[in-house]
């Protein structure tokens, strides 16, 4: 093959590639590309792109070279023979994640956790958890988990799984059609569970919003299926996880509804606080840990591996970790509902599954090293981070609460509720939100934060740090889950709790604005000669040229010197396009390290050439294309 084919390298950007040969795309298609990042596709270089959606790198660059050598001379084969260019013509699905992760954005700022801070201020008014009302908070959580967390997973998995699988989504009419059954059945169920409670005649209208919901999982699920059935792949170790989740995902749709219906029919207070101290709490443990929770940790042995060059996850500890904590939410439920129908003694199966939950998370989290040095930084690892820091927390201040119930409350505590049922509220509800806001929000936010603008085709490190959204959302976490664990030993850390919630809202306020003007092409971005910022010397015509120049900046100033560049073997710069492109952003130093020339050689030639003549600075094209390839 052509050696002039070797520019495209590990470190090619796609957009590089695709400006200077669009034939290239069906290749890139093949593997997942078809509708991320618009038409030069996202600000990725070959060698990410094939770890992320796992094919080989030296496949992958075989095939691109055989595909892009069509275009050249010497290789140019029959006409009947030559590859007709990929048209850019998009289809709907393309982008099916955008509705999905606006109407959850939506979801978030409304009926969630604006929705959440409003209750909140209102408990820190009255110093009493008990001031607001069951449906009222049961209707702000079933936003969050169907809304939120349940939308974000629909958007994602439509989007990432069938390019994962390098297959195309199945049924995507019908998946569209999903979005609008949960978004219809999560509104109507959440609007009309506080209403229905008084007004004992719509009562019908929730409950037929909440079968609805069932509906649009059932339905996402079986999506989900024939798509990976259409593409002949296997499965992965780690997709074992998000079937699991898929399943409490749909468990839990059907639970809620069975138990919605029946709270909002009990003949009396008695019967409804029976309903909810026996089976509320393993409802939330079914949609935490065994949707929400499950879901991200399959998703994590992808990404932190695949996307920052962690160590790579033990396939055996994971397969070991899948089925111990499967059976441990198992045991949380079971374990709980028949503690509380049958006898006490039962609590032991329930507190064995919650060590045995919090250990295997351990096991498993522990071996993939996400606090050690990434193999690529971004904006969102910290939001990733700082999401398994809260998961720990919560699972601890789980396994602490025997020892907080029977040992701290009745030491500590003054007289209360709390210390005579030998059960906190506030503790309790501490651990939910730790997991909640702290583990599972964050995660949304992160993991967003950053495949939004790939797959919007912006350069993640042109957008703004999201500092402002981090602060907030974790000082806002951390002021619920201390304060409101505190106002089990004094009234006064009411309002400090009540603070809390406006912090987050604000926090993911910000957050939704800017994955909001991503999408719609008005984000603030810097430069190319921003992001390059002292990466490398500016060209001075008075003085020699250096090895930190830019190639680009070079042949901007003497575009006769491309004779010299080409006989070092640098053939691809004979293409104006790659000039425009990858020859602005790699120095001559950077550029001699790839084809394996003496620097300083090629400097004293260039030197030579530029002192015989020195022309008048050429018109060329500046089609500037940030590249990820190392500038040193």
């Amino acid at each position: 093959m052509n050696n002039a084919m070797n520019w495209i390298d590990p470190k090619t950007m796609i957009p590089d590639l695709l400006q200077a040969a669009p034939q290239a795309r069906p290749v890139l298609d093949r593997y997942g590309l078809r509708g991320c990042g618009g038409p030069l596709g996202p600000m990725e270089t070959l060698e990410f792109f094939a770890k992320a959606h796992e094919v080989p790198l030296d496949q992958l660059l075989e095939e691109l070279r055989v595909s892009v050598s069509y275009g050249d001379e010497s290789h140019q084969p029959a006409a009947q023979e030559v590859p007709p260019l990929p048209g850019l013509e998009t289809r709907p699905e393309d982008a099916i994640y955008r509705p999905f992760f606006i109407a959850g954005i939506l979801v978030i700022l409304t009926l969630g956790a604006s929705w959440g801070a409003h209750l909140l201020g209102r408990i820190a008014m009255t110093g009493s958890f008990t001031s607001v009302g069951y449906h009222d908070v049961n209707a702000h959580g079933h936003a969050q988990i169907f809304g939120w967390v349940g939308l974000f997973v629909m958007g994602f998995a439509y989007q990432a799984f069938p390019r994962f699988k390098h297959a195309s989504l199945a049924y995507p009419r019908l998946a569209f059609m999903t979005l609008g059954m949960m978004v219809t059945g999560l509104v109507v169920r959440s609007v009309l569970e506080p209403v229905s409670v008084s007004v004992p005649a719509v009562r019908f209208v929730p409950v037929l919003a909440s079968v609805l919901e069932v509906a649009a999982i059932g339905l996402f699920v079986w999506i989900i299926g024939m798509t990976w059935r259409r593409s002949g792949k296997s499965l992965a170790f780690y997709d074992y996880y998000i079937i699991s989740a898929l399943a409490w995902f749909l468990i839990q749709a059907v639970y809620e509804t069975v138990l919605f219906t029946a709270t909002i029919h009990a003949p009396g207070r008695e019967q409804l606080l029976q309903l909810i101290a026996t089976w509320q709490a393993p409802l939330r443990e079914i949609q935490i840990h065994g949707f929400a929770m499950m879901m991200i940790l399959g998703v994590s042995q992808r990404i932190f591996h695949n996307f920052y060059g962690f160590p790579a996850p033990d396939v055996r500890k994971s397969r070991i970790a899948l089925w111990s904590i499967n059976l441990a939410i198992l045991g949380e439920v079971t374990g709980f509902v028949v503690m509380r129908t049958n006898h006490e003694a039962w609590g032991a199966l329930w507190y064995g599954s919650i060590l045995l939950l919090a250990g295997s998370v351990a096991y498993l989290v522990s071996d993939w090293k996400i606090f050690s040095r990434p193999a690529e930084r971004d904006r969102n690892l910290k939001f990733l981070r700082a999401a398994y820091i809260w998961l720990f927390i919560s699972l601890g201040m789980l396994v602490l609460l025997p020892v907080y119930q029977w040992v701290i409350l009745p030491a500590f505590a003054p007289s209360g509720e709390a210390v005579a049922t030998g059960f906190s509220h506030a503790y309790y509800g501490a651990i939910r939100h730790a997991i909640t806001v702290g583990f599972i929000s964050l995660m949304i936010v992160g993991v967003a934060a950053k495949v939004v603008p790939t797959l919007n085709g912006v350069d993640l490190r042109s957008l703004a740090q999201l500092w402002i959204p981090f602060i907030l959302i974790n000082t806002g976490c951390a002021i619920r889950v201390a304060g409101q664990t505190l106002t089990d030993f004094s009234p006064a850390f009411f309002p400090v709790t009540g603070i809390s919630g406006v912090l987050e809202v604000m926090g993911l306020t910000v957050w939704g604005m800017h994955l909001f003007l991503v999408m719609a092409g008005r984000a603030r971005v810097r430069s190319s000669r921003q992001l390059l910022a002292g990466r490398f010397t500016p060209l001075a015509r008075q003085s020699p040229l250096q090895a930190a120049n830019l190639v680009g900046d070079v042949l901007d100033a003497y575009p006769h010197l491309l004779e010299t560049f080409v006989a070092f073997g640098f053939t691809p710069l004979q293409n104006p396009v790659l000039r425009a492109t990858i020859a602005r952003t790699v120095t001559i130093q950077a550029a001699c390290r790839r084809l394996d020339v003496d620097v300083n050689e090629l400097l004293e030639a260039l030197n030579a050439a530029r002192e015989r003549t020195t022309p008048a600075r050429a018109e060329m094209p500046r089609l500037y294309q940030i590249s990820l390839d190392p500038v040193k």
